[in-house]
């Protein structure tokens, strides 16, 4: 027993298609489940259970924009509604970095992508959040190989302050945050009798919404298009706009990436609360629908 000792959840990698994920920040999920259905019966106030279906929890991982090619493509294809399927691993490691356990899933789909909140005060290094379900899980033993890949510099390279937003003919540059928004594509299980796991099939895809405040220096531009937009009726789909929000470099020119908004137009234009002696920057907020996103990295770890 003394030699059966426990490590640290510390140490671990992700690949995704072979390619690995080399700014894994965190990971979970891809755990064994079962429905289990309860049997009332007359004679005995004692409810007899049994085991209906199986089925693997979402994995769910936090990776930076130094994903690698694997994890990138398949966002990408989310987006653009491909639906790709991904195969990968998930190793766990002792202190030695050298792997204990592996967590192999198949035919897996996206079905959640999260931009973390872009803040031009933020000092945080920028984020995404995926989940993903996947057909097939299979547990087995590490070989005690060494799991330190290769770690690329391109994460370096992206904080939650770099960005800039781009909506129609606005004036944008004024933009002090973005929300946090997540992507969203509900999967559907189809259960076949003969097949104790169900094959996953992509089905309805959920755009989010989005949330911008912005310096009260711009803020008769924007009054005037909702204006336009909630008052005199400017709002049918020739009136929609398009945008970006795009992901910098530190030098706040070169592009790393971005998100593409299609058909975009408001749903809610606002100032934020009064109040009096404050010393707070006076803002305002505008809520914006959209109806297609594309995701695009210009760089990123392969």
């Amino acid at each position: 027993m003394a030699d059966q000792r426990s490590h640290t959840a510390g140490r671990f990698s992700l690949d995704v298609d072979g390619y690995n994920v080399g700014f894994l920040k965190k990971f979970s999920g891809m755990a064994m489940e079962a429905d289990i259905v309860a049997n009332d019966l007359g004679p005995d106030n004692v409810q007899k259970k049994h085991v209906s279906n199986i089925k693997w929890t979402p994995g769910k991982a936090t990776v930076g924009i130094g994903m690698g090619k694997g994890m990138y493509d398949w966002i990408q294809a989310a987006f653009d509604k491909g639906y790709l399927t991904k195969n990968g691993a998930f190793t766990s490691a002792d202190f030695n970095y050298k792997a204990m356990s592996r967590l192999d899933f198949m035919n897996a789909l996206i079905t959640s992508v999260t931009v973390p909140k872009l803040d031009g005060a933020s000092k945080d290094a920028a984020y995404f959040d995926v989940e993903f379900e996947a057909e097939q899980v299979r547990w087995s033993k590490g070989g005690g190989e060494d799991i330190r890949g290769k770690i690329g510099p391109k994460q370096k390279a992206w904080l939650c302050s770099n960005f800039r937003v781009e909506i129609g003919g606005l004036p944008c540059s004024r933009v002090a945050t973005v929300d946090s928004f997540t992507w969203k594509c509900s999967v559907s299980a189809d259960q076949i009798g003969i097949f104790r796991e169900p094959t996953k099939h992509p089905a309805k895809v959920t755009v989010p919404e989005i949330k911008l405040t912005i310096s009260s220096a711009d803020h008769d531009a924007w009054a005037q298009a909702a204006k336009k937009w909630f008052i005199d009726g400017h709002h049918l789909e020739s009136d929609e706009m398009h945008g970006r929000i795009v992901f910098l470099d530190p030098n706040m020119s070169d592009e790393l990436g971005e998100v593409e908004l299609q058909n975009v137009g408001f749903k809610k234009f606002s100032d934020e609360d009064n109040e009096a002696n404050s010393e707070k920057i006076k803002r305002f907020a505008v809520e914006l629908y959209v109806e297609k996103m594309k995701f695009k990295l210009n760089s990123f770890d392969s």
